[in-house]
């Protein structure tokens, strides 16, 4: 079986043959424009036993704002359904752009988990700056605090889970065969 993201916001279980399955429940709201959606989707690294999933998608927030939001939940039993959905890190600030949210998650093999985000387009300046999440990868414990040892930590001005900067929009993201992150993006 497979679980595969929709980007409109849906989730769906395929069977080795490809069979799909209906929509699973429980997705929060997803801002669905431009290039924005439920954009990637990962299984823990214990999800045999814990059912535990990541997903990352363009989330709304006011006045026309949505920013890039990592969730953690639980596939239920029956892979009908998320339970126990909980958003564990939300891209700071929010901004009026449909374009460029990067979303690409990867979970190392210390278990910490890597989120890769875009500069949203029209905000190129703040990857450069430590004081935002726009074109930053991020690393998290799986409950979404800042990762012991980042390379930010206690640093002034600087947001301790911010991992690397200067990104446009990392539009891929894996684990090399040494178990360093490695992404590829757009432009």
């Amino acid at each position: 079986r497979f679980l595969v993201s929709e980007r409109p916001g849906r989730l769906r279980v395929v069977s080795a043959d490809g069979q799909v399955g209906p929509p699973v429940a429980g997705v929060p709201n997803v801002v669905a424009r431009g290039q924005g959606g439920l954009l990637d989707v990962v299984l823990d690294a214990g999800f045999e036993r814990n059912r535990t999933l990541y997903f990352c998608f363009a989330e709304p927030g006011p006045d026309g704002t949505n920013g890039t939001a990592l969730a953690r939940a639980r596939l239920g039993d029956d892979d009908s359904r998320l339970e126990q959905v909980r958003v564990i890190f939300r891209q700071q600030p929010k901004v009026a752009s449909q374009l460029h949210f990067g979303c690409r998650i990867v979970q190392g093999r210390d278990g910490l988990l890597f989120l890769a985000m875009g500069e949203r387009y029209s905000r190129m300046d703040d990857a450069q700056r430590l004081d935002n999440h726009l074109g930053k990868v991020v690393r998290l414990t799986k409950e979404g605090a800042p990762a012991p040892g980042n390379p930010f930590v206690g640093r002034t001005g600087a947001l301790p889970e911010i991992w690397s900067y200067g990104h446009r929009n990392p539009q891929g993201a894996t684990l090399a065969p040494d178990g360093r992150l490695w992404i590829h993006e757009h432009g």
